[in-house]
């Protein structure tokens, strides 16, 4: 059960609402109004950094590609707290440089989290990268497909698969953190609220986007962290300069839709609950979502990865809906890949809709082959 807000006067409830709800957006002006010397002390550079930076005003590029240099021997020397601190020192002297912010966050996030052994510190450096991304990052860089990205790969990658050790904590964590600022069962607060603005001021998303994304797709449950690089993936979608990343910021959206369909796309428990620890079950409700967004990438891109993705799909979509009981769904979605193999000229191969409870795991995989998609 989500926290609830308490009442409040209308006036002061709305006028709360109404500046919280400008915070992120007012602080994205304050960062990009910062000068280079304002942003360098701010980032804890050395007097001698922040005198050049102001000496040499124009070629201010030539102190972070020296610093660049630096970087690359701390990072071969595997050095890695020292390299999050020059990483600073980068972004601050060139603000626009999107190459900067995703080295520094992956550093934070990857290398020095992976020094740690206890949860709590690790999640603390991936916090940070995640934080560094969305809080400055993409303030700084608004039209950035790539940093965009890249956050929403943080919440796929590390915090939604196993790719570490503490990853079952760092989506109990999360969970716990938005839970807060979300409506009845972890869905998107109503626009204009106290628990928006909280949302857009703390962890930078826009409620309205997260209804749009709700009426396009079907009921999403904010808490699980596909929904987040969900989110990350559409605005990226929105900001893709060419068809390269438009491709890449889409394929994360179905990819972000087919986990939460098929595997942890609805929360267990209450996140805010003493002792409580994440679990989550499937969402069958966005499963037709993501077949469709699936075969939208598929319309835009030859890519092989993305007929692998559609027919897994359609093979967990089969399953899925003969677990529901929904026998002529679970068929209708079972032509389509027998169509599918067919268009692409394999013809035979595929098991009967009968069969396929028996049928070898790799069968599809065999048949991708066969069709030419390594």
């Amino acid at each position: 059960m989500s926290r609830r807000i308490p009442a409040a006067p209308i006036v002061a409830a709305a006028a709360l609402a109404a500046a919280a709800a400008q915070s992120f957006a007012l602080r994205a002006d304050r960062l990009a109004a910062e000068t280079p010397a304002e942003a360098l002390a701010a980032a804890g550079a050395p007097p001698l950094v922040r005198f050049a930076s102001v000496a040499l005003g124009g070629f201010r590029g030539v102190i972070a590609d020296a610093l660049w240099f630096r970087a690359d021997r701390l990072q071969d020397e595997r050095r890695f707290v020292e390299l999050v601190q020059l990483s600073d020192w980068i972004t601050a002297l060139d603000p626009a440089n999107e190459e900067a912010w995703i080295f520094h966050a992956w550093n934070m996030a990857y290398n020095v989290s992976f020094l740690l052994s206890r949860p709590d510190d690790r999640w603390r450096w991936v916090e940070g990268g995640i934080s560094l991304l969305r809080d400055r990052g993409v303030p700084l860089n608004p039209s950035s497909a790539e940093i965009r990205r890249n956050l929403g790969w943080f919440f796929q990658h590390k915090i939604g698969m196993e790719s570490d050790e503490a990853s079952p904590f760092y989506r109990t964590e999360w969970a716990r953190e938005i839970a807060a600022c979300l409506g009845e069962g972890g869905a998107a607060p109503a626009a204009g609220s106290i628990a928006s603005a909280e949302l857009a001021e703390t962890l930078g998303m826009d409620a309205a986007l997260m209804a749009e994304l709700e009426g396009r797709y079907g009921p999403v449950d904010w808490r699980v962290p596909a929904a987040s690089s969900l989110y990350w993936g559409w605005t990226a979608l929105g900001c893709a300069a060419d068809d390269k990343e438009r491709v890449s910021a889409l394929r994360m959206v179905y990819q972000s839709l087919c986990a939460m369909a098929f595997d942890a796309g609805r929360l267990v428990g209450d996140p805010e609950a003493e002792g409580w620890s994440f679990r989550a079950t499937v969402n069958p409700e966005l499963a037709d979502s993501a077949i469709a967004c699936v075969e939208d990438a598929l319309r835009e891109s030859p890519f092989a990865g993305i007929r692998h993705a559609y027919v897994g799909a359609l093979r967990e979509a089969t399953a899925l809906r003969a677990f529901q009981g929904r026998e002529a769904d679970s068929r209708a979605l079972h032509e389509k890949l027998r169509a599918f193999f067919a268009e692409n000229g394999v013809t035979d191969g595929v098991p009967a809709w009968e069969d396929l409870p028996a049928a070898p795991f790799d069968w599809s995989d065999r048949l991708l082959e066969r069709a030419g998609f390594h």
